[in-house]
């Protein structure tokens, strides 16, 4: 009887391995290098990400520094034409106060072009890769 018991016990084992055995032929594997290629393809993107991040960290300084430079030119010019506006209502043309007053509006207006022009590079710096992606037809 305990011979009995024994292969018992053996074959209880054994049909447990099987059972192992089968619930792992239905696992999928990975084929091998591929968790090698999907980390490489993960830091590609990672490193792309870093790189669109510190590009849109430059140009946002950049059209900050830009909306400072208008703000400063802006109040400057408000404070001249207020000026202005003060002298020709005192009647007193100050032809200095006149000159200072347009060349404030002229650095204004240049600032508000640089801004502008800054903005528009931003938008074709971030269309570019959207176009270069579109396959180009040929007439």
């Amino acid at each position: 009887m305990s011979e009995i018991d024994e292969l018992q016990r053996r074959l209880a084992v054994a049909m447990d391995r099987i059972g192992q055995g089968i619930g792992a032929i239905g696992e999928p594997r990975p084929a091998p290098g591929a968790d090698a290629n999907a980390l490489e393809d993960m830091r590609k993107a990672l490193a792309e990400a870093r790189a669109a991040r510190t590009g849109l960290e430059t140009r946002l300084a950049e059209l900050s520094a830009e909306v400072d430079r208008l703000r400063q030119t802006n109040e400057n010019l408000l404070e001249l034409s207020q000026a202005l506006r003060a002298a020709n209502e005192a009647r007193l043309g100050d032809a200095e106060l006149i000159d200072r007053t347009m060349a404030a509006e002229l650095e204004s207006l240049r600032a508000a072009q640089a801004v502008s022009e800054a903005e528009a590079r931003a938008i074709l710096d971030a269309l570019a890769p959207l176009l270069a992606e579109t396959p180009k037809e040929t007439a």
